[in-house]
């Protein structure tokens, strides 16, 4: 079943996802329910082919933790379209490579996230991002570099398309 939305790929989009689980419930490391943890992403996506198309992009996330959080990152992946017969919804895994400032130290870091996106409109898309970070800030603080998993909530916006050359 294909969707009345046409998007078209070939396109740049911005999006902002906050840390749902983080903002529902805090942490053990002393941050509290209510903790902002906004990840915003500028995102390129290639032509269609025949399962999907290849995405690219920058990412910036700041979090307020009981000590300043930033990390810098790019990303690549694979995006499936038509997911359970509906061009609606799509499926990106992606991996990551970022940088991770923190009580002024910068440690480089990986990441892997499966992105999940529903069409509310041909340039308005509601987010699922779920991330595991190798968070090497927290190896620098308490002497263990952990890997862990965030649960993101947010929208993407189509910014421009970009002309085909054909």
């Amino acid at each position: 079943m294909n969707s009345f939305f046409f998007y078209g790929q070939n396109a740049l989009n911005f999006s902002i996802h906050q840390d749902l689980k983080l903002f529902a419930f805090g942490d053990n490391l002393g941050n509290n329910a209510g903790t902002v943890n906004f990840v915003a992403r500028l995102k390129y996506e290639s032509n269609d082919k025949k399962l999907g198309y290849f995405i690219y992009g920058l990412e910036y996330e700041k979090a307020f933790l009981t000590s300043s959080y930033t990390r810098y990152g790019a990303f690549l992946g694979y995006t499936f379209i038509d997911v359970f017969g509906d061009y609606n919804f799509q499926l990106t895994p992606n991996l990551g490579i970022g940088n991770i400032h923190r009580e002024g130290t910068n440690l480089c870091s990986w990441s892997t996230s499966l992105q999940v996106e529903y069409f509310l409109n041909d340039t308005l898309k509601l987010s699922f991002l779920n991330q595991i970070t190798e968070r090497t800030d927290l190896g620098f603080l308490y002497g263990k570099v952990k890997y862990r998993y965030s649960f993101f909530f947010g929208i993407e916006i189509r910014l421009f398309k970009f002309k085909s050359k054909y």
